[in-house]
């Protein structure tokens, strides 16, 4: 197992957690909100990959971008895994995860603008946009690796609401602390909201199967197979989404 991350100190607790469950893991660097950083991890690695699990996610509280410049939800939840697919992608021989969110439901991506520099920028927005952009993604990803059978496939999932930390987002203490307070008691654990990602990544599926939990407006529960918004379903958007990544980033699959 290769678990990369941002943060060294938080990578590392991850890793003493695995050795202690006796996995075998390794770690490295890698900022999905800085390109050269996702192109310097791809460069390490030589060995096959099993399964692709694209999870790392972020939301802001104000607008802030990327080290391209890109705005940094888009470019930490779509462009830095759209990348770092692409330049795994021959290196995949099993299937790759897409986790997205059932925010994509209200999502709408600006191909003009998807960077906000000229609409008025929200957190929901942004936010729902780089999640249908993931949703689009896995759709168009999934056509160029083949229909029929193909040696790799590509899944869906998303956690519902699960108790992480991606809701501490104000940067204020006394706020996060009361947000913390009030998602312990209406979110499920983390691990259960990790249940949909791990059934995403194991389990006998047809392609492009999304997995959230079933339980009231899929925010906790057991894993279940759910259908994606009509966008979501969309081949041209998809199309369109994957152009979009292609140009913001410089990477393809043939």
């Amino acid at each position: 197992m290769i678990a990369p991350a941002r943060d060294a100190d938080r990578g590392q607790r991850l890793l003493n957690e695995l050795h202690q469950a006796r996995a075998d893991a390794v770690g490295g660097s890698l900022d999905l909100a800085d390109l050269s950083s996702v192109r310097a991890f791809c460069a390490t690695l030589e060995e096959p990959i099993d399964v692709l699990v694209n999870n790392a996610g972020v939301i802001t509280p104000r607008r802030r971008e990327s080290a391209e410049g890109s705005e940094l939800m888009l470019g930490t939840n779509f462009l830095g895994p759209f990348a770092l697919t692409n330049l795994l992608a021959s290196r995949v021989r099993g299937r790759i995860v897409v986790v997205a969110s059932n925010a994509h439901r209200s999502g709408h991506v600006d191909a003009a603008d998807p960077h906000f520099r000229y609409r008025r920028w929200t957190t929901a927005a942004a936010y729902a946009q780089s999640k249908l952009c993931d949703m689009l993604w896995a759709r168009a990803l999934q056509r160029r690796l083949g229909s029929g059978g193909p040696d790799v496939d590509v899944q869906l999932a998303h956690p519902g609401w699960a108790f992480t930390n991606i809701q501490n987002v104000t940067g204020v203490r006394v706020l996060d602390r009361a947000v913390s307070a009030v998602c312990s008691v209406f979110a499920q654990p983390a691990a259960t909201g990790a249940l949909p990602v791990l059934t995403a990544a194991t389990a006998d599926l047809p392609v492009l199967s999304f997995i959230g939990p079933d339980g009231f407006r899929q925010l906790r529960g057991r894993p279940e197979r759910q259908r994606p918004s009509d966008l979501a379903l969309d081949n041209d958007a998809a199309e369109a989404v994957w152009q979009l990544g292609v140009r913001e980033t410089g990477t393809d699959v043939p």
